[in-house]
């Protein structure tokens, strides 16, 4: 795993987890290829796992065990801040993606505005290796 995790930038803004400035914060994401077809040639055959639909305050709450609170704190605090899950990447196709699951990417983009399940998000940053 790389001592670093990339920067995350999430347009997601359905999700529990995303945060103003199109942050992600969740402790850890999980980049997956598409259940459907089993793998990946495109972006639009990946998808978040880590998606929660932001349905309400419950919904919130229910996201909890997977939230960052540390970094989210520092970045409510600190202007500029950037929140760094760890990034669990399947999609061993990619050019991305490292020995035990790790995306070496020093940034990813999840991209799904307005969605409402998981297969309607992408990791744009994929490419094929």
């Amino acid at each position: 795993m790389s001592s670093e995790n990339p920067v995350v930038k999430c347009t997601v803004d359905q999700c529990t987890h995303w945060m103003q400035g199109n942050q992600c914060m969740a402790s850890k994401i999980g980049i997956y290829n598409d259940e459907a077809k089993g793998d990946s040639s495109a972006s639009a055959d990946t998808q978040c796992k880590s998606f929660h639909a932001n349905k309400g305050i419950g919904d919130m709450v229910g996201a909890l065990h997977n939230a960052n609170i540390g970094g989210t704190v520092r970045a409510a605090f600190a202007e500029g801040t950037q929140i760094t899950p760890t990034v669990e990447c399947y999609v061993n196709n990619c050019k991305y993606w490292n020995e035990g699951n790790y995306c070496h990417a020093s940034a990813i983009e999840v991209d799904g505005l307005n969605a409402a399940k998981t297969t309607d998000t992408d990791c744009k940053t994929f490419e094929v290796r």
